[in-house]
C-alpha cells in the first residue's frame, strides 16, 4: 500500500507528529464517502498484488504504477521542502518533483515490495479543516497492525492522496526531516542530493516521463 511502502519501519518514524496544510476553499473538498471508498479500492489493489504478483520486476512495476496513480508527489513534496519551498523556483521544483517521487518509490520498493501477506481494514472518513478527508485504516503485514491515516484530497475533480499518517507520524515531514538532517541549506544542493541518492534507480526516468 502506498501509505506504508513510502515510510520508514514505525521505530524509525518515532513520535506523533500532525501536518497542517494550507487552508483551501471548501468548493475543493473531496466528500468523505468518495475518499473512503478511494482507499478502500487502493488498499484492495494492493491487497491483490501481494497475493498474486510473485515477479520482483512485476511487483516493482505495479507499485511505481499505483504511487504515481495516486499519490500527490506535487503536494507532498511542497511539505516535505519546508521552508524550502518558499526560494524554489517553478524550474527547481520541476526539477525536484520526480527525483523526490522517485526516491520515495525506491524507499518503499525496497523496504516493503517483498511483502507476503497483507490485511487491510477500512474505517471512518473524517472531514479537515482545510478541505481533504482523513481516512483511518489498520494495515497488518503479519508483524504488529500499524494504524494508517490517509490525507485525501480533490485534485481537479478526482480524490488523491496528499499526505499519510503512520501510527500519527507524517510521510511528508518523515522526508522533511530527512532532508534538513543532511545539512543541505538550499534547493540546489537538495536537488543534487536526490540526484546522487538516485543515480542508479531507473525509476527516475519513469517519474520524469510521467510529470511532463
Amino acid at each position: 500500500m502506498p501509505s506504508i511502502f513510502a515510510l520508514s519501519r514505525r521505530a524509525a518514524l518515532g513520535g506523533a507528529i500532525v501536518l497542517a496544510f494550507a487552508s483551501r476553499a471548501s468548493a475543493e473538498a473531496v466528500a468523505p464517502v468518495v475518499a473512503r471508498k478511494y482507499i478502500e479500492t487502493l488498499g484492495n489493489q494492493v491487497v491483490d498484488i501481494v497475493a498474486s504478483t510473485r515477479s520482483a520486476v512485476d511487483r516493482r512495476a505495479a507499485f511505481i504504477r499505483i504511487m504515481l496513480a495516486s499519490l500527490d508527489f506535487e503536494q507532498i513534496g511542497n511539505s516535505a521542502l519546508g521552508k524550502l519551498a518558499r526560494q524554489a523556483t517553478q524550474e527547481q521544483k520541476r526539477d525536484f518533483r520526480p527525483l523526490f517521487a522517485a526516491y520515495v518509490i525506491d524507499v518503499a520498493v525496497e523496504k516493503f515490495g517483498n511483502l507476503q501477506q497483507m490485511r487491510f481494514g477500512l474505517g471512518k472518513a473524517t472531514p479537515q479543516p482545510n478541505g481533504d478527508v482523513k481516512v483511518y485504516t489498520r494495515v497488518d503485514t503479519g508483524e504488529k497492525p500499524m494504524e494508517v491515516h490517509w490525507r485525501v484530497r480533490d485534485d481537479g475533480g478526482r480524490p488523491r492522496i496528499s499526505d499519510i499518517e503512520v501510527e500519527g507520524a507524517s510521510l511528508a515531514i518523515h522526508y522533511r526531516g530527512e532532508f534538513e538532517r543532511t545539512g543541505v541549506a538550499t534547493v540546489p544542493q537538495l536537488i543534487a542530493r536526490l540526484k546522487e541518492l538516485t543515480k542508479s534507480s531507473g525509476t527516475v526516468t519513469i517519474t520524469q516521463q510521467a510529470m511532463r
